[in-house]
């Protein structure tokens, strides 16, 4: 049964995976890999099935010595040395899938150092994310082509005959945040997958409807109570932190919105909306600074170059 709101309590039974620090909480530890080999094998493509995995540091050195490292949510490999690269994304990004497509090169690289006697004998890559939040880039106006489709796969394809030639590197998306079905309307196995994750978190108990073996686990995993002290202390840690992040980009989109209206309205005729716009972006990149985010993060989320982000 579900809660009449949205209100997130100490009360709460199960975490809520559509955050970061949910999602890590259940699919980042070792001993929950079923629950993440069963929502695995509901979105990779029919051929691609997990029986086991092993986790792989979450730390992805750079191509070379003037590139930064990069931290994934999650990583793992397959028993054929397939590496799957899981992330849950909580906000807007207007450079996300670029992003998704460096990770993922990132770790299919690092699948030729095994030495050059294996040559190109590189392990695909999958990049399977979980979007809560939409994709900027994502049009999905067609109905047509969309309707009751949740999942989208990106890969390397001829472009007329649509030929995948190797198993290379897949972007993998489940828009979760465009899955609305209510219980009653999900026939199929994934549709059971998405309706848990977006709703476990404001669950009471697991509905009869999904009482098999793979929600049973996942809800297991999602238990709260069912953490150790140390798991408990780390997720109460994390969900604090990911909250104050939050507000953060909160304050920062409303403090930009309104310098961009002050200042658009003050310049408008004279200047042009256009600098109104730019001098509220440089506003809010200021006091993401004086917040402590990072430049990259700042250039994401405002649209700047980090060189016009130095000089705000």
């Amino acid at each position: 049964m579900e809660r009449e709101n949205d209100n997130r309590t100490s009360a709460q039974r199960y975490v809520d995976i559509l955050t970061e620090a949910g999602f890590k909480a259940v699919f980042g530890v070792e001993k929950n890999k079923d629950v993440l080999i069963g929502l695995l094998n509901v979105v990779l493509p029919a051929h691609r099935r997990v029986t086991d995995l092993a986790y792989s540091t979450t730390e992805v050195p750079g191509f070379t010595m003037s590139n930064k490292s990069v931290r994934l949510d999650l990583r793992c490999t397959g028993e054929d040395g397939t590496r799957f690269i899981v992330e849950m994304q909580c906000y807007r990004q207007l450079n996300f899938f670029r992003r998704c497509v460096e990770y993922a090169a990132k770790v299919y690289d690092s699948g030729s150092e095994r030495g050059d006697a294996h040559g190109y004998d590189i392990p695909p890559v999958y990049f399977v994310g979980l979007l809560n939040s939409g994709v900027p880039k994502f049009d999905r106006s067609d109905s047509a082509v969309w309707r009751d489709r949740y999942v989208s796969e990106y890969t390397f394809r001829e472009k007329e005959s649509h030929e995948v030639v190797d198993e290379t590197i897949f972007l993998i998306f489940a828009e979760l945040d465009r899955f609305d079905k209510k219980l009653e309307e999900c026939g199929s196995m994934a549709d059971k997958w998405f309706y848990s994750l977006k709703h476990v978190g404001r669950m009471e108990r697991l509905p009869e409807e999904l009482k098999v073996k793979v929600f049973e686990r996942l809800f297991e995993a999602c238990e709260i109570a069912r953490f150790t002290p140390e798991e408990k202390l780390k997720y109460e840690h994390d969900m604090m932190t990911e909250r104050d992040y939050t507000d953060i980009l909160d304050t920062c989109r409303a403090e930009a919105l309104a310098e961009g209206e002050a200042i658009g309205l003050a310049e408008g005729e004279a200047k042009g909306e256009t600098k109104g716009k730019t001098e509220g972006k440089m506003e809010v990149a200021r006091a993401m600074k004086a917040k402590g985010l990072g430049m990259a993060l700042i250039s994401e989320l405002t649209g700047l170059s980090e060189e016009e982000i130095m000089k705000s």
